[in-house]
């Protein structure tokens, strides 16, 4: 078979769905994987059993691993002579949620979390599906070596769903451990239809800011609250006054969000407890307006407070702060090419627009290697919803009615959305590998 010229829009790289489809490895090899893995799911910085299936499964594959980076981090990489180095990153961790699919393999894991409370684990992100993708290429890729020259990394993150784990991973020495990438890529499944690929130039993800707040009251009987501070009611008002932030201090054409998940106080009805916690997680693609929203969420939190008669002032902290991912325009552009001239033969609508999306990924760190000059990243999103369950819902017009991530039903169809995250990255590695 003729090499392919994997120029981007060079006539040749047609060639390139016929190379991969001599040498696509099995999917129901990776369907196993993924069973496997999602089965087994693992809270953040607990990922030691995923972390050691991937690490094993590249080093079968000839990669050299290099594990516990940055807590469970591995990065595997395979040299292939000169060319470029290509990146590729998948998540490891999953989600404190307990799982409603009614999948056979469904996750019954719990765990211990590292606030000490035992809570239920389920990979309701698509993390799972990612990783067996990220493997599936790596297998791919290194079938048909012969047809490209560079060198692949393929780093697999944990703690992302903290935001912590890409930075963790690169204070740990991450880029002293790797040679220095040319290009970072990455994919996100989403609740659109399965098997599309969706790119999208410049901004596809926002700003995020989630604080961790405690608020402060005074302990009694719950049938003497003339004699305590209630700090239940203090953080409730807090909460509900949050909600007008977006409404009066926002401007309307700039979308923000401002969200509690997490509020958790006392240990009985009958008292009235010392104190308050929960969580505010801050979204918009703004510079300025996150700016605002912070210190809006601040300002009100503070004199709540004090209006409450708090004995101390509230303790807010910063747990997780991640820049918005935009994408390099020259970069999505030739990864956009590619992907339509791939699969120019295949049905309408394979390749599609992303949406933007308010939510945040700290991949975008991975193009910021500290003392050198920023990487340029691609990252997109491939559909996972069963088609017949999409096409239906789309006819009624609920698509918004659809699971997606961080839903206890979220449950991706296999097949096709396993081939097409497999395809994506190999897609994407060999259009800047450069010419073999």
């Amino acid at each position: 078979m003729q090499i392919p010229n994997i120029d981007t829009g060079g006539p040749a790289i047609d060639n390139w769905r016929s190379v991969f489809q001599d040498s696509f490895p099995s999917l129901d090899k990776y369907t196993l994987i993924y069973k496997d893995l999602h089965q087994h799911p693992e809270l953040p910085c607990q990922e030691s059993r995923t972390a050691a299936v991937v690490a094993g499964h590249l080093q079968s594959l000839g990669f050299r691993v290099q594990s516990n980076i940055g807590g469970h981090g591995v990065v595997g990489i395979l040299s292939n002579g000169e060319g470029k180095t290509v990146l590729l990153r998948s998540e490891l961790d999953a989600l404190p949620i307990a799982e409603d699919t009614g999948l056979p393999y469904a996750s019954k894991v719990k765990q211990v979390d590292l606030d000490g409370i035992t809570k239920p684990v389920m990979h309701g992100c698509g993390h799972d599906m990612h990783m067996a993708c990220l493997l599936g290429a790596a297998d791919l890729l290194q079938r048909v070596q012969d047809f490209w020259s560079g060198t692949l990394v393929c780093v697999f993150q944990p703690n992302e769903e903290r935001l912590l784990g890409a930075q963790a991973m690169i204070d740990d020495g991450l880029f002293s451990k790797i040679p220095m990438p040319d290009i970072v890529l990455g994919q996100h499944a989403v609740p659109t239809r399965a098997g599309t690929i969706g790119t999208r130039p410049g901004r596809v993800l926002a700003f995020l800011d989630s604080l961790a707040v405690r608020v402060y009251g005074k302990g009694t009987h719950s049938s003497t609250p003339e004699l305590g501070i209630d700090p239940i009611l203090m953080a409730s008002c807090i909460i509900s006054r949050l909600q007008m932030v977006v409404a009066r201090e926002i401007d309307f054409r700039e979308p923000c969000t401002i969200t509690c998940g997490y509020f958790h106080a006392g240990t009985d009805a009958s008292i009235i407890p010392e104190f308050a916690d929960f969580k505010v997680d801050i979204r918009s693609f703004d510079q300025n307006i996150q700016n605002t929203a912070v210190k809006a969420v601040s300002r009100i939190i503070e004199g709540e407070c004090r209006a409450a008669n708090s004995p101390k002032p509230p303790r807010i902290s910063t747990s997780a702060h991640c820049p918005p991912i935009d994408n390099d325009a020259e970069a999505t552009g030739k990864f956009a090419c590619a992907l339509q001239r791939f699969y120019k033969d295949d049905e309408p609508g394979k390749v599609v627009e992303m949406d933007l999306d308010i939510t945040a990924d700290d991949f975008v760190l991975l193009g910021h290697p500290p003392g050198e000059k920023p990487i340029p990243y691609v990252y997109w999103n491939f559909g996972v919803i069963p088609r017949d369950e999409y096409d239906q819902a789309a006819k009624d017009g609920r698509i918004q009615d659809l699971p997606s991530n961080h839903n206890p039903k979220f449950a991706p169809e296999i097949e096709p959305s396993l081939r097409a995250g497999i395809e994506g990255l190999a897609i994407a590695s060999v259009t800047f590998f450069g010419k073999s």
